[in-house]
């Protein structure tokens, strides 16, 4: 969970109030008054009652799902709808299952059903703002699109601030509210919410989420609220995890180690903790550890990319990682095998990963033959490198590395005046990018600008590199 903003002014109107999240609402004015309509007086409808084969469905699908069997569950209820579209009790179940098993549109597809029958119904409402609010995080992290994320956001906002308004004992709602703006980095509102949730009933999660909320705002209470939290509930897993990622960005790395390793024990199934513990470990320098669990992340959720994208340089860092066995030759063609497998898998599942272009668009580049006669092989090559790193640029124009690669692969393809004006822009994105200096320094050299090569060397030099260029031989 990062420290992002929400960058969308708009959600400003809907927090008004810390109090009640009251939200307002504009009214357009007509400039020429219409006509009122003529109301027709209709006679009341019988209320419908749901065939019999229908509610039969829908009692195997609550039979089902007590006993735990989901797909037979969500089977019977999708046939109690399809004869009853409009059962409410049946779409109520089903996007409930949908929600608890992960599947948050298909979960709000139904709640929003079941909100426009029932508009005062609290716990449906909880629901689909819990559903909303998963989607808008994965819209803002995942899909890196922050204005879907902002309008997705305020719908789960208006949702629980509902719920609460029609049921303000209820301590699980004001939970959601808060883990929501705590995901949008409205810290203090956050907190205020937990505040609540707290005093109607001290919980653990609302004690873990306010410690790492006063974390972010440098309280120094928050370690109490975290070390509480695993003592009010010290079967919540994410207790445990939340109070890693503060140990971890402490810098206390076996701390959090252990904690990850409570958290996972607690739910053996979550490709989270995983992920997290295998960054801890390839912290800790132990790629062995740092593979299995970026890969036990990927057995729990195949379309993981962060996980590819992780495990792929941890084998890049770590060659040894890659096999046990096999020689030196074997092991460097297996690296490259795997690498460019996961980062293939990366962008597969996330298509606007910018870094996992630029990885790949370097193993493309830097994975050949002879670039000063390149043959077809070596130019298809550079072609994907190219393409690669244009898709990295486009994604995320402020990337560094990614105008510094694309600068390379035009100058082995002979555009120098291309390649300078990304090395130019890579040095002005990061001033201490080495590579970028180098670069530039040996296109300098080549067009006779002998005064601004020599100052690009100084500045590889100052930034730890040991380089040689021809335009400074034999100077003093």
């Amino acid at each position: 969970m990062g420290k992002t903003s929400f960058l969308v002014s708009a959600i400003a109107a809907i927090l008004i109030s810390l109090t009640t999240f009251s939200i307002a609402t504009a009214q357009k004015v007509d400039p020429k008054p219409k006509p009122t309509p003529k109301l027709v007086q209709r006679k009341p409808q019988p209320t419908a009652t749901p065939p019999a084969k229908a509610v039969e469905f829908y009692n195997q699908g609550k039979a089902f799902w007590k006993s735990l069997d989901i797909s037979d569950a969500i089977a019977a209820l999708t046939k109690a709808i399809e004869i009853y579209p409009n059962y409410i009790d049946a779409l109520s179940e089903r996007g409930s299952i949908y929600f608890l098993t992960r599947k948050h549109q298909l979960a709000v597809n139904d709640l929003d059903k079941v909100v426009a029958a029932q508009p005062n119904n609290a716990k449906i409402l909880h629901y689909r703002g819990m559903a909303l609010t998963e989607i808008a995080v994965k819209t803002k992290d995942d899909d890196n699109d922050r204005k879907t994320a902002n309008g997705i956001a305020q719908r789960a906002l208006a949702d629980l601030s509902k719920a609460i308004e029609i049921s303000p004992n209820e301590y699980p709602y004001y939970n959601a509210r808060g883990k929501l703006l705590l995901e949008f980095a409205f810290y203090k509102e956050s907190i205020t919410d937990f505040d609540k949730s707290i005093s109607i009933k001290p919980n653990g999660v609302a004690l873990a989420h306010r410690g790492l909320a006063k974390f972010f705002v440098d309280d120094a209470t928050a370690m109490n609220d975290l070390n509480q939290a695993v003592k009010v509930a010290p079967d919540y897993p994410d207790a445990f995890y939340i109070r890693a990622t503060v140990h971890r960005d402490s810098g206390k790395l076996k701390d959090a180690l252990l904690d990850l390793d409570e958290a996972i024990k607690l739910s053996k199934y979550n490709e989270k903790y995983f992920n997290t513990r295998g960054t801890l470990y390839f912290q800790l320098r132990d790629g062995n550890m740092a593979v299995a669990d970026f890969s036990k992340a990927i057995a729990e959720k195949p379309d993981y990319a962060m996980a590819y994208y992780n495990r792929a340089m941890t084998y890049k860092k770590f060659p040894y990682s890659v096999s046990a066995d096999g020689n030196a030759v074997e092991k460097i063609r297996l690296q490259h095998t795997k690498m460019l497998a996961d980062l293939t898998s990366a962008i597969k599942y996330k298509p606007n990963f910018a870094d996992a272009y630029v990885e790949r668009g370097l193993m493309y580049s830097t994975d050949m033959r002879n670039k000063s006669t390149p043959d077809a092989e070596t130019l298809n090559r550079l072609k994907l490198a190219l393409a690669d790193f244009e898709q990295a640029i486009k994604h995320d124009p402020n990337n560094a590395e990614a105008y510094n690669g694309r600068a390379s692969v035009n100058d082995d393809l002979g555009k120098k005046d291309l390649a300078l004006a990304d090395y130019t822009k890579a040095i002005a994105l990061d001033p201490t990018l080495a590579t970028a200096y180098m670069g530039r320094m040996a296109i300098y050299c080549e067009q006779g600008k002998k005064d601004l090569s020599i100052a690009d060397e100084k500045k590889v030099r100052e930034l730890g590199l040991a380089t040689i260029n021809i335009c400074n031989l034999g100077s003093k």
